[in-house]
């Protein structure tokens, strides 16, 4: 979710059959047999924004290759009228029975022969109400219906086969009031009014799987997107068309990109890029409908931020990107939803920072990675490719694994094989397998032809079993460098298997005058490595990770320490961000101790670039999170304002002329730190006084500080305040001003406005993507944690019942901590079959494994960052007292 590709006419029946292996219908979840072939489905809705409910049919031309007496698709908490069969022997009702994940049997009287049909099914629903399947919202006054199927809703809005391998034409044809509007995968075909309905048919669509299926209604506006190969338009609610611009300015020169790696147009016959006030994805790919949630389309110019201009850039480029690599080419089955994901992530972040480098969107990267990383160091990890085996919350595997260490490791392996060597693969790939289905292995086939090697065994190393490696140098005094690999853990995890991996290795180094690399595929558990250019001598330092690889890796401490005094002068940007992310690792992993991880992040205190400055501050939160307590945040405080001070001379709290992009990214950030875990009263209270500035005047100020400068004005706020922050809320015409006053009005910190902050969750005009946001900001603040933790529990049907169905898996998250007392907690609470959805008890275990290796850290390291801090704080600021 974030997108997908064209050419030439309808698929024949045999093209259709290519890669629909037998299938015997799995109970379990209930797949459909391959011997019934749907090739074309004519879908028609009646769909009344104004009304709670919708009435529609379903015409499915089908094959049924053996004789039968019964027809199986999918159609889920829906009421069926008809279902009728029409072929040989002219029309026969069949009876309709539903069963798991709405799996419809629907019998015959009689054996139904093999041959050509028509299915028939009539059918009522009401609109969904929590964002999901063909769903129903009101905003602004005006009620509109959208949808979002993937993965498996398309089934909840009407009957089809949904699955990703059942890949054939459809036609939809909407009946609307007649002041509303329609907007599907294609152009209108015709319309027509009558009796104040209008009637909108749409082109038959290329072959495309149920999940990307796209309608909206209801009075939606218009605002055409020139410059590109087919007409775009950007569809807005009524009301909001004056928001569209960037999006329009922004768009073309990303296809143009795109079309240009792929060497061939746009696949498809419009581009629509739709605003959907609720919307939980994020971005949705259907071809020639992408949906966005509203606050990643609509934009206005005054409160924009940079960072929000880089979030669509890299988004739009995501769906587009969609187009050729997931809808052009669908994958068999649920099992490479990773791939799709993978690839889009891989290559939008590619094309985002060609057509706009100055947003800096390769270094942001650089975070998700580490993110995944994380994840892959716990044993609740999960292998990236694997058997879907349950339907309910598939999108579950929609997680950082399957986008950042998906990403990374296509990344690694372009740069194995060269870049142009990979995108012929991926050409040659997308043409073989054009309109129809493929699958990860399909892929490494056209990649390993394409570079002349086995790409299939590496790449399966690292997508088939779970964890990420850690590459261990030792520097020899010959020049050599011994390496060894094992999976990555933290301190005191025993491995349950010795896993090995084939890893592209990067090693870059240096003689003391000239910076070198040497590439190499490790493969064995140990190999020695002859570093060339240094005629038998020790390099002064080396870097085992000089391009990005995904794995971990250590040097002896002589070796970091001459590596991070050279940093700076040797080490690239991201290199350097690279440096800082793994020290967070050799940290939790044992490998050096938390009083020489604060003095070794201290000393990139003075970094000139601004995207490593900003890796400077996650690495404080990193420390935060393992180490501090409430009585060491003012000791702490004193050490965030001594490490980010030149920061603070550097970048400064304003605006400067002509600055870069970069720099206005960081400056919301270091001015959040500064003020809330730095306890800077000049940081804080500058803050304060921009708020109140763009309250009296929303132009006045730099757009980037607008959402952070909201959010610290709450810390010393008032309940005036709070209720203005509320008020402003409600009245917000501009997306992306909601989440900025959310995260306000979690941020107060006087009890009762905390009491009223969490009740408005509940009793507020929230939507379903915003329920996250109160208690994560206020859970954000240690002293809250429990709190918000009593809150989610007390109130857990309420609000699970509230979001959509598969948000409710990472409520568990609220029970994170860093006391064996709160872990207990929180596995009590969320282990009860009630408060455990399927796919919860995976999230859970993370956060259990996640907090007992957090109490194992502070337990190890804690006493010597805490002397570490008191003694930087001195007896008088250790004790409370601030002083610069």
């Amino acid at each position: 979710m974030m997108l997908r590709q064209f050419l030439l006419a309808t698929l024949t029946t045999a093209a259709l059959l290519v890669g629909l292996a037998p299938n015997p219908v799995s109970a379990a979840i209930g797949r459909l047999p391959t011997s019934i072939i749907p090739t074309f489905e004519a879908i028609r809705l009646n769909l009344d924004a104004d009304k709670m409910d919708y009435s529609g049919s379903v015409r499915v031309e089908i094959k049924i290759l053996n004789p039968t007496k019964t027809i199986l698709f999918h159609a889920q908490e829906m009421k069926l009228g008809k279902v009728v069969l029409v072929g040989k022997g002219g029309p026969r009702e069949l009876t309709p029975q539903e069963g798991v994940e709405g799996l419809v049997t629907a019998t015959a009287a009689t054996e139904i022969a093999p041959g050509a049909y028509t299915l028939d099914v009539s059918f009522s629903n009401e609109f969904d109400q929590r964002a999901t399947s063909l769903y129903r919202l009101v905003t602004g006054g005006h009620a509109y219906t959208f949808t979002q199927f993937e993965a498996v809703d398309a089934r909840l809005a009407f009957p089809c086969w949904d699955e990703p391998a059942f890949k054939f034409p459809y036609q939809i044809t909407v009946v609307v009031p007649q002041a509303h509007e329609a907007v599907s995968n294609t152009p209108v075909e015709r319309q027509s009014v009558k009796d104040g309905m209008k009637t909108v048919v749409f082109r038959r669509t290329k072959p495309l799987p149920s999940y990307l299926l796209a309608i909206a209604t209801g009075p939606l506006e218009f605002v055409p997107i020139p410059g590109m190969s087919i007409p775009g338009r950007v569809v807005v609610p009524k009301g909001s068309k004056a928001l569209a611009q960037v999006a329009v300015t922004m768009t073309p020169p990303i296809m143009a990109a795109l079309e240009k790696y792929f060497g061939r147009r746009y696949p498809y016959e419009k581009l629509d890029l739709i605003a959907v006030p609720e919307f939980s994805p994020g971005a949705m790919e259907n071809p020639g409908a992408i949906t966005y949630g509203d606050r990643y389309l609509l934009f206005d110019p005054k409160t924009m931020s940079t960072s929000q201009r880089r979030t669509f850039a890299y988004f739009t480029a995501h769906e587009i990107a969609h187009m050729w690599f997931g809808d052009l080419v669908t994958m068999k089955w649920w099992d490479d939803l990773w791939l799709n994901e993978s690839f889009a992530d891989w290559i939008g972040i590619k094309i985002t920072g060609e057509v706009y480098p100055n947003l800096q969107i390769e270094a942001d990267a650089l975070d998700g990675v580490q993110l995944a990383m994380k994840m892959d160091a716990q044993l609740s990890t999960r292998v990236i490719r694997q058997p879907i085996e349950t339907m309910s919350n598939l999108l579950e595997s929609a997680d950082p694994l399957t986008y950042k260490k998906g990403n990374a490791t296509l990344g690694m392996f372009e740069q194995w094989i060269g870049p142009a060597t990979f995108r012929q693969g991926v050409l040659a790939y997308l043409k073989q397998h054009e309109w129809g289905n493929a699958s990860a292995d399909d892929l490494w086939g056209a990649l390993s032809k394409a570079a002349g090697r086995d790409l299939r065994g590496p790449m399966s190393t690292f997508l088939d079993q779970p964890g990420v490696p850690l590459v261990h140098a030792d520097v020899l005094k010959d020049g050599r460098v011994r390496l060894t690999q094992k999976r990555y853990l933290h301190y005191g995890v025993t491995p349950p298997a010795r896993l090995l991996w084939q890893i592209p290795v990067t090693l870059k180094y240096s003689d003391g005058t000239k910076v070198m690399t040497h590439s190499l595929l490790l493969s064995e558990s140990t190999a020695t490595v002859v570093l060339p250019g240094l005629a038998g001598n020790a390099p002064a330092w080396v870097h085992p990770n000089g391009a990005r690889g995904y794995y971990r890796w250590s040097v002896d401490p002589a070796t970091l320490t001459k590596l991070a005094e050279a940093a700076p002068k040797v080490l690239s940007g991201s290199e350097r961000i690279g440096f800082l992310q793994n020290l967070d690792a050799l940290l939790a992993a044992g490998d050096i101790h938390g009083d020489q991880y604060l003095r070794l992040i201290a000393a990139f205190a003075d970094e000139p670039r601004p995207e490593v400055a900003g890796q400077l501050l996650e690495s404080l939160k990193s420390a935060k999170a393992f180490f501090v307590t409430e009585d060491l945040e003012t000791p702490f405080a004193v050490y965030v304002r001594r490490l980010l001070g030149p920061s603070k001379k550097r970048f400064g709290f304003d605006r400067s002329p002509g600055e870069e992009d970069g720099v206005s990214i960081l400056r919301p950030q270091l001015l959040g730190c500064l003020a809330d875990e730095g306890q800077d009263q000049e940081a804080l209270t500058h803050a304060e006084q921009l708020a109140k500035s763009f309250l009296a005047d929303r132009g006045s100020i730099d757009p980037s500080l607008v959402s952070q400068v909201l959010v610290l004005s709450a810390i010393r706020g008032d309940a005036a305040l709070f209720e203005e922050y509320k008020k402003r809320f409600e009245a917000a015409t501009a997306p992306t001003d909601r989440m900025p006053l959310l995260s306000a009005l979690g941020n107060f910190r006087e009890t009762k406005l905390r009491e009223a902050a969490l009740a408005y969750v509940l009793d507020g005009p929230l939507r379903p993507q915003e329920l996250f946001t109160i208690p994560q900001t206020m859970a954000g603040t240690l002293e809250f944690r429990k709190q918000v933790y009593a809150w989610v529990t007390k109130n857990y049907d309420a609000y699970a019942k509230k979001m959509p169905p598969a948000y409710a898996i990472y409520i568990p998250y609220f029970g994170t901590g860093c006391e064996e007392e709160q872990l207990q907690k929180t596995n009590a609470f969320f282990s009860m079959p009630e408060h455990s959805p399927p796919g919860a008890e995976a999230e859970l275990a993370r956060v259990l494994e996640g907090g007992n290796d957090c109490i194992g850290l502070r337990e190890r390291e804690g006493e010597l960052v805490r002397r570490y801090l008191n003694q930087l704080a001195g007896p008088g600021e250790g004790a409370g007292a601030l002083r610069e």
